[in-house]
């Protein structure tokens, strides 16, 4: 039987820990320890490369991502650590929202990705709008 011991730990890491967990029966150890790859043993779960991480939010790799500009719908996933929409990779969610998007006059606008995405990790169920889970991650309403 493993060892356990008390760790002291901020509030940050703890939201991360949270954002980490499957369901809400997962332990905090199991998030932890597939957040650190030790040790993770997943059956049901395909993902092989880097997760992307920024402003406090980390997506799994295979987690699907989709927004919608000007009437048309963009998909994508994540992809060994990159934003990966119609064949090409981009490091943020801004560079693959201006990246795709076009303007009525053909030209790729300047747009915040945090407030157009949609994704849906592998644990998921249903889209969720990417600007919650930062929003989450900061404790903001």
């Amino acid at each position: 039987m493993p060892e356990h011991r008390q760790v002291d730990i901020d509030l940050d890491v703890h939201k991360r820990i949270e954002l980490e967990k499957r369901s809400f029966s997962e332990s905090d150890n199991q998030a932890l320890r597939r957040l650190l790859g030790i040790d993770v043993d997943e059956p049901h779960s395909t993902s092989v490369g880097r997760a992307w991480s920024g402003k406090g939010v980390s997506l799994a790799h295979g987690t699907k991502i989709q927004m919608e500009y000007n009437g048309r719908q963009h998909q994508g996933r994540i992809e060994d650590g990159n934003w990966v929409v119609e064949g090409q990779k981009y490091n943020s969610p801004s560079a693959a929202a201006g990246g795709v998007a076009l303007t009525k006059a053909g030209k790729h606008p300047s747009l915040d990705g945090w407030m157009y995405w949609q994704v849906m990790r592998p644990e998921d169920s249903d889209w969720l709008a990417l600007r919650l889970l930062r929003q989450q991650t900061y404790g903001l309403a």
